[in-house]
């Protein structure tokens, strides 16, 4: 596994790659995620893969450009779009993508929205196998965000493993998120469940807010990787050795504080906290 650097999910939004790649290689990440469409519009392939390449920046990957969460009409227009997309990332050599599944739904019971999902994520990872691409999800674990909602939907390690094995294409597999790990209730021994490296996309580490059961927790309120030790990072970070993962971490904190700094400190500050908690 390598450290990987987004901007983005460090809650840094509307900036750009090229002035994120000098920080990204100043303060020692290995590697570097995009916003696709962004970067898609901005660069030909061959500028953006000396971009990276004189920094030796590897690829990180990128969040899926389809909405497959709402209308019809919105959905079946991204999916006509994304092979552009995947053109680009094939080229570029950006060859993970993931998305989250929410949780819940205010309309959909769980074998509607069960339905929905794996017939529109089917024809949305089949165009990425085309390419490629592979196709990370991730489950979305904390209690709070699915109370007071009219049905719950997957919310764990084992859903998602339901989900995946419906929709079936060979470029499957899981984006798993610290936070949502726990929140969720998975445990070490979880990651036996796990076939390998291979089926991990990409990786998203943070820690949790002190003062609160894993059930009490908020989502949008959390701290660096090893800032309060809430969350089991030590543990986790093994699980990722033990599969042998080869992928990109990130640091995702949702920090109010982090995203107060000036954004050379956060990123300093991000990168010294990813450091602390890697596994020797």
């Amino acid at each position: 596994m390598f450290k990987s650097f987004s901007s983005g999910f460090l809650g840094f939004h509307d900036r750009s790659l090229a002035d994120d790649v000098p920080l990204a290689v100043k303060y020692g990440y290995e590697g570097i995620n995009i916003e696709i469409k962004q970067e898609a519009a901005a660069y030909y392939t061959s500028e953006f893969n000396e971009l990276l390449g004189k920094n030796k920046l590897i690829p990180g990957g990128f969040v899926l450009p389809v909405e497959f969460r709402k209308s019809q009409e919105i959905f079946e227009e991204d999916l006509g779009e994304l092979r552009f997309y995947c053109e680009f990332a094939k080229k570029t050599g950006n060859t993970r993508c993931m998305t989250n599944i929410i949780p819940y739904s205010d309309t959909l019971d769980f074998n509607s929205n069960f339905k929905l999902h794996k017939e529109r994520l089917t024809r949305i990872a089949k165009v990425l196998e085309e390419y490629g691409i592979r196709f990370g999800l991730e489950f979305i674990g904390h209690a709070e965000c699915r109370k007071g909602k009219a049905h719950e939907f997957i919310y764990n390690l084992d859903g998602i493993t339901e989900l995946l094995d419906a929709i079936g294409t060979s470029n499957l597999a899981y984006m798993l998120d610290i936070y949502h790990w726990e929140t969720a209730g998975q445990v070490f021994d979880d990651f036996k469940k796990i076939p390998g490296g291979e089926w991990v996309v990409m990786v998203h580490i943070n820690d949790a807010s002190r003062g609160r059961t894993l059930e009490e927790q908020i989502d949008l309120e959390r701290e660096l990787p090893g800032a309060t030790g809430v969350l089991r990072i030590e543990e986790f970070m093994k699980g990722l050795q033990k599969l042998n993962f080869d992928g990109p971490v990130m640091v995702e904190p949702f920090s109010k504080s982090l995203m107060a700094m000036p954004f050379e400190d956060a990123v300093k500050a991000a990168k010294t906290s990813m450091d602390k908690v890697w596994p020797k």
